[in-house]
């Protein structure tokens, strides 16, 4: 996309990022389509077998006791599985986003068939990094379990048996924990950011994914917080004001409908919404990937010079093709 390339200041970033997402977005939306096709048909195929497993194990344990561990056992496993098969199909889509948009970023050709073989070939280190990444947040998850249960015991259960309720002070701690775990969660976003486009770049596994994604990260940290950020509420955005607009002309027709026909507007109207937010939810998906990819690219054209390299390539290329056209010219004459 670019004749030069250089470190890029954060309206840069911006602007490449939807550059990217312009010139490969049907690309970019033809690999998420084809990963969820392959994701929801091993999901529901797995969903089916769980159940079974899980019914099988209810159905036994009601006529042989002492067979609760096995079924405990059985949702535990159900359970990985899920974990697992959720994890391989997010790198199997983030590893798609990464490489159509760093081929994209540098003008590079790439075709879908491509893009979703090389996806496969890496999908065990990319899913190595987003369980890592997982990982990471799992004390952010427990102390938001933690925080929700104490929310039922403290709050709502002794307002609902004592009548009485929540006091200013355990609002206060509440509000106070939940920005607490809305703070955490943003810097363990920030600097597991970049760990897919490291694990598929750099071929790093596991937590080595995450710890040189923080090191890209460091010396940047608040200024690329602040621009996820903004990048988050854009896309938040995005999606919420197409939401917005089709709801209200979706109640204006319920509202001005005949009333005997509101049940078969109401059909309607649920079906069109399912499908909206899933044409929506389509559109958006591959955008933290290329944000991400192009965060990483820049980063290391910062701290590395890799932008360098890359402009000597592109020099010699010219190089190579300006003499292969003075050749052709001098053999013309």
């Amino acid at each position: 996309m670019n004749n030069k390339y250089y470190p890029m200041n954060s309206a840069e970033v911006l602007d490449q990022v939807l550059a990217v997402y312009k010139k490969s977005f049907f690309k970019q939306i033809a690999v998420s389509i084809i990963f969820s096709i392959i994701f929801f048909a091993i999901a529901y195929f797995l969903l089916l077998i769980g159940m079974y497993i899980l019914l099988v194990g209810l159905v036994i344990g009601e006529f042989a006791p002492g067979t609760g561990i096995g079924t405990i056992i059985n949702i535990i496993a159900f359970l990985i599985l899920l974990i697992l098969g959720i994890s391989m199909f997010q790198a199997l889509t983030a590893t798609g986003n990464a490489l159509i948009s760093k081929h994209t970023f540098f003008g590079e050709y790439c075709d879908v068939g491509g893009i979703l073989k090389a996806s496969f070939k890496k999908i065990l280190i990319a899913t190595s990094a987003i369980l890592a990444n997982l990982i990471i947040l799992l004390p952010v998850i427990a102390m938001a379990a933690f925080l929700v249960y104490i929310f039922y015991i403290v709050a709502i259960m002794d307002f609902y048996v004592a009548a009485h309720a929540p006091t200013i002070p355990i609002i206060a701690a509440f509000m106070f924990l939940i920005i607490l775990i809305l703070a955490l969660l943003l810097i363990c976003a920030v600097i597991t950011m970049m760990s897919i486009s490291v694990a598929v770049f750099e071929s790093r596994w596991f937590f080595g994914a995450v710890m040189r994604s923080f090191k890209l990260i460091k010396p940047d940290f608040i200024r690329i917080m602040g621009l996820f950020v903004i990048w988050l509420l854009i896309t938040v955005v995005l999606m919420h004001s197409f939401d917005i607009i089709f709801y209200i002309v979706s109640v204006l027709l319920m509202y001005f409908s005949p009333e005997e026909a509101g049940g078969v507007v109401f059909l309607i109207f649920f079906a069109f919404s399912s499908l909206f937010s899933l044409i929506i939810g389509t559109i958006v998906a591959p955008l933290p990937g290329i944000f991400s990819t192009i965060i990483y690219i820049n980063q290391r054209f910062k701290l590395e010079g890799v932008d360098i390299e890359f402009n000597l390539s592109a020099l010699e290329v010219k190089r190579k093709h300006d003499d292969i056209r003075a050749s052709h010219e001098r053999g013309a004459e």
